[in-house]
């Protein structure tokens, strides 16, 4: 009998990651989910059953990351990580940008997917590596300079991997308008974008997280190689990408 694939998760607490994580389990894969709220894991776990291993820590730690690569078991294969992980970047102009804050979310947006691939790699093959990328890491938006910053470094990071990890099939993909966090960020400041949010959301043009993980699993899961190195990234607002992801679904 072969042996139920692995993934990990981060940011599996909330928005995309825990949807991605629940539509995971309910194909049967066995999920390492990893987040800092034990109350939203064990909820998580609760949904999930036997199929989740639940990991509460912070990834932006040393500690964090260890505590994670011991919860996979020794020397076995990861089919696939989702870094899902985030934090809340303040909308904030180039003028109001608090350097020193602005490092702590570098630290989580770009350095934890690249401490986790380091540590797990030591030990483990990785299979696939997806990204959620944003059009805010090419599109400057006016109000928006320390997010678009932020999201700019953590796409580079993803090309590099996907251009220098020969082993490790990395997978970029943009979830589109997601009613997350960051909808209600955007519609409680001062930006240009919130009037344009508010309209969008009025007209039901926010996908919902549960849609979109079924789009990005597939990717991770589905999609064969030879369709992965076709294209640079994915996007889910496209119709064609979407239609090829769903068209290799598995039962």
């Amino acid at each position: 009998m072969e042996p139920i694939p692995t993934y990990i998760v981060t940011g599996a607490t909330r928005g995309i990651g825990r949807a991605v994580a629940i539509t995971l389990a309910a194909r049967g894969f066995n999920v390492v989910a990893v987040g800092r709220s034990k109350d939203l894991l064990e909820s998580l776990a609760e949904t999930c059953g036997s199929f989740i291993t639940t990991v509460n820590a912070d990834l932006a730690t040393n500690d964090g990351i260890e505590k994670l690569a011991a919860s996979v078991a020794s020397k076995s294969d990861i089919d696939g990580i989702v870094h899902a992980a985030g934090s809340l970047v303040p909308l904030e102009p180039f003028d109001k940008i608090d350097s020193n804050e602005l490092a702590e979310h570098f630290r989580i947006h770009v350095g934890v997917p690249i401490a986790i691939f380091k540590s797990l790699k030591r030990n483990h093959v990785i299979e696939r590596m997806l990204f959620i990328d944003s059009y805010s890491a090419s599109t400057a938006r006016f109000g928006w300079g320390a997010y678009s910053v932020v999201k700019a470094a953590a796409q580079m990071s993803a090309r590099c991997a996907a251009q220098e990890l020969s082993e490790t099939r990395t997978i970029r993909a943009y979830p589109g308008a997601v009613n997350t966090q960051i909808v209600e960020a955007v519609l409680a400041s001062d930006t240009e974008t919130a009037a344009t949010f508010s309209s969008m959301l009025e007209r039901g043009e926010f996908a919902e997280p549960e849609e979109v993980a079924r789009f990005l699993v597939a990717l991770l899961v589905d999609v064969p190689d030879e369709l992965l190195c076709s294209r640079d990234a994915f996007d889910y607002n496209n119709s064609a990408d979407r239609a090829d992801a769903y068209s290799h679904l598995r039962d």
